[in-house]
């Protein structure tokens, strides 16, 4: 009889062992997001750690360098291959004036050419006449690191036969020292808003357990246009251009 309670006494003491290792390895909740921070805590070697998990965000702003333009050929004929020949012709009027203001050839892309058929109908019968339309279209995209021609460019093609123009959207040909600046941006914020929280519990921050870049972007600049066909210069308006980088930073903290 005392060997089978000693025996039952041995596997609560056992059971006890086993609730108590897997409690001090449950994992840290953590908290964190719009600059919402949070409180958590990590068991290891008998001693909690806790940490304040915090986000901060950094933006840098500067005057764009480079612009990209898209501009291109439209054309509409009853022959396909007449249609061809009248859109090349035009195109290479306009890579004619393109380069006639000194732009590099790597610089210059195609980014569509294209054509698709449309059937005509009678307007009064709404059935099909048999005649069919050929739409040509021939788009290219220039990078100008000069971004003060943008308006003569746009003149200059657009008097050479380009009838679209898809947009100018302005930029910064190197983004590295503004990611830079936003990052250090970013950390300063992430340590001040853990300190700010660390001062109303009491406590104190301690060296960064974790540190994590979980998003960066861009922000070009898309200009409106309002385009004079009757000639004077085309007014267009660069704006800024922002680069943000957002961290999550873990810190200890000290009691």
């Amino acid at each position: 009889m005392k060997n089978i309670k000693f025996r039952i006494g041995v596997v609560l003491i056992g059971l006890s062992l086993v609730m108590a290792v897997l409690l001090g390895c449950s994992s840290p909740a953590q908290a964190g997001g719009s600059g919402v921070a949070g409180l958590a805590y990590a068991a290891g070697n008998g001693d909690m750690t806790y940490t304040i998990n915090v986000n901060g965000s950094g933006v840098a702003t500067t005057q764009p360098d480079v612009a990209d333009v898209r501009f291109g050929v439209e054309s509409i004929n009853a022959n396909a291959s007449e249609g061809v020949s009248e859109n090349t012709a035009k195109m290479k009027a306009v890579m004619e004036a393109i380069k006639a203001l000194g732009i590099e050839e790597q610089d210059i892309q195609t980014t569509e050419y294209s054509m698709w058929v449309e059937q005509v109908y009678d307007p009064e019968q709404g059935v099909p006449t048999g005649e069919m339309r050929y739409h040509i279209t021939n788009q290219v995209n220039v990078k100008l690191h000069d971004i003060s021609l943008v308006g003569q460019l746009l003149e200059g093609v657009l008097d050479a036969g380009a009838n679209t123009v898809s947009g100018v959207t302005f930029g910064v040909d190197d983004p590295t020292a503004l990611q830079s600046q936003a990052r250090e941006q970013a950390l300063e914020q992430a340590r001040a808003r853990a300190e700010e929280l660390a001062a109303g519990l009491g406590v104190k921050v301690g060296k960064v357990h974790q540190v994590s870049e979980y998003s960066s972007g861009y922000a070009p600049t898309s200009a409106a246009m309002k385009l004079d066909m009757g000639g004077g210069d085309i007014s267009i308006a660069s704006g800024s251009y922002n680069v943000t980088v957002e961290v999550q930073v873990v810190f200890d903290i000290i009691q």
